[in-house]
């Protein structure tokens, strides 16, 4: 008897991880000021003038230093959960808006995990709990220009993720047997 041919599951799922690091920070630095601006509630033209300001000073160097501190973590586990919803998901079921759902949701739980330490810094400073401390986790998910900045944040995560599976996809990057290879093990 011969054995059936083996499927490669770890190289494409470390190349899908490695992918969506290396892309999916830029795609989303990219897209967080233009979304943001998009969210922001309506402000006085003074303010916007200086946001603008600040944002030409910060530049896109310091931006993109940061949104790889912060996006790289996120960014390959969602190549990672996205390569085994590629590898356990029939072949009509939707691969970019899984992957677009799970970025959303990682960059939704390290907006929270900002949050809260945003917050346990408040209160090391202050030394006592207070409004001001709590506003740190409210303010972010609620309106004004917080809630905004991390309506932003997770669209951005969101699309970055689907960007990286559509890259993915062009790539023929997928941990799915192929389909001559599904016939020889007894699938379709």
């Amino acid at each position: 008897m011969t054995a059936p041919p083996r499927h490669d599951f770890f190289p494409p799922t470390i190349g899908m991880a490695l992918l969506f690091a290396a892309l999916g920070p830029p795609i989303g630095g990219a897209l967080f000021v233009p979304l943001a601006v998009i969210l922001k509630p309506p402000v006085a033209a003074g303010a916007l003038a200086a946001s603008a300001l600040i944002a030409a000073l910060l530049g896109h160097t310091i931006l993109l230093i940061a949104v790889y501190v912060v996006g790289v973590g996120p960014a390959s586990a969602t190549g990672l959960l996205y390569a085994l919803w590629d590898a356990s998901a029939s072949e009509r079921w939707p691969r970019a808006l899984a992957a677009a759902i799970t970025g959303g949701a990682m960059t939704y739980a390290v907006a929270l995990r900002i949050a809260a330490l945003g917050a346990s810094v408040a209160f090391t400073i202050e030394g006592s709990f207070d409004a001001r401390t709590a506003n740190w986790i409210d303010g972010d998910f609620s309106g004004g220009i917080e809630g905004a900045l991390t309506q932003a944040f997770v669209c951005s995560g969101a699309i970055a993720g689907a960007a990286c599976a559509m890259a993915a996809n062009l790539l023929g990057l997928t941990t799915q047997p192929h389909p001559a290879r599904a016939r020889n093990l007894g699938g379709v």
